[in-house]
């Protein structure tokens, strides 16, 4: 069987998907499902229009934790979720984190760099986003303050396939990590960043981004879990 991805390098939670198959091994076809030629063949998969999807075979997966999970069920060597139940609960914990709390904070403030406004953005927004990183931060410091160095479970996994692409996206949106405060955050980021399978993430959103201006992917109405927002 083929494993296809569809999502986008413009998607933090593609990205996430994409990183556990690589650091899986798993051979996988990516499509672009973002672009308007692809619409249609993305409704069919999901009918909210969102990325990821990964399909392997007939069956069709959706939401990156439910994708991420099923490669674990599916092909359980290079396991992205630790064993033990406890730590397995432990690992959900630090990806809801990332999903639900670090990633609206980095997406409210990407709009102005790669979405086509006429706006500005609102006063304070920076601000207000440095604040709640850095709530988010020590409180992040402090889960994996007794975990062990320089990956939390031993092995590059979920946590990391999670936190990368919006950590990455920091400074490019006008945001940081305050060493001082955080370094046990700050030397796992770095841990991630010259580590390939992170490394080749990278490479690839950047060379994207570097052509966004000139393709087709919709930047005026802005989506949130493929809820039309504007």
């Amino acid at each position: 069987m083929t494993i296809c991805l569809y999502g986008s390098p413009i998607s933090t939670f593609a990205r996430k998907v994409a990183i556990g198959l690589e650091l899986k091994g798993l051979s996988y076809d990516l499509v672009d499902a973002l672009t308007p030629d692809r619409r249609e063949q993305l409704r069919k998969l999901n009918p909210r229009l969102e990325v990821p999807v990964l399909t392997d075979g007939d069956l069709v997966v959706v939401n990156s934790s439910d994708i991420l999970q099923y490669l674990d069920w599916r092909y359980p060597e290079q396991p992205l979720y630790p064993t033990a139940i406890e730590e397995r609960v432990l690992a959900r914990a630090f990806e809801r984190l990332a999903d639900q709390r670090f990633d609206p904070i980095v997406v409210d403030c990407s709009y102005w760099h790669w979405a086509e406004r006429e706006d500005e953005p609102p006063a304070g927004l920076l601000a207000a986003a440095q604040r709640d990183i850095d709530e988010l931060f020590d409180h992040l410091e402090r889960m994996l303050l007794s975990r062990p160095k320089p990956w939390p479970f031993g092995e590059p996994g979920v946590l990391e396939c999670a936190w990368f692409a919006n950590l990455a996206a920091l400074r490019t949106f006008g945001l940081a990590i305050d060493l001082q405060r955080f370094p046990i955050v700050g030397n796992w980021f770095r841990a991630m960043r010259t580590h390939p399978v992170f490394v080749a993430d990278a490479q690839r959103t950047a060379a994207f981004l570097k052509e966004l201006k000139h393709l087709t992917h919709e930047r005026k109405r802005l989506f949130w879990s493929g809820d039309r927002m504007e």
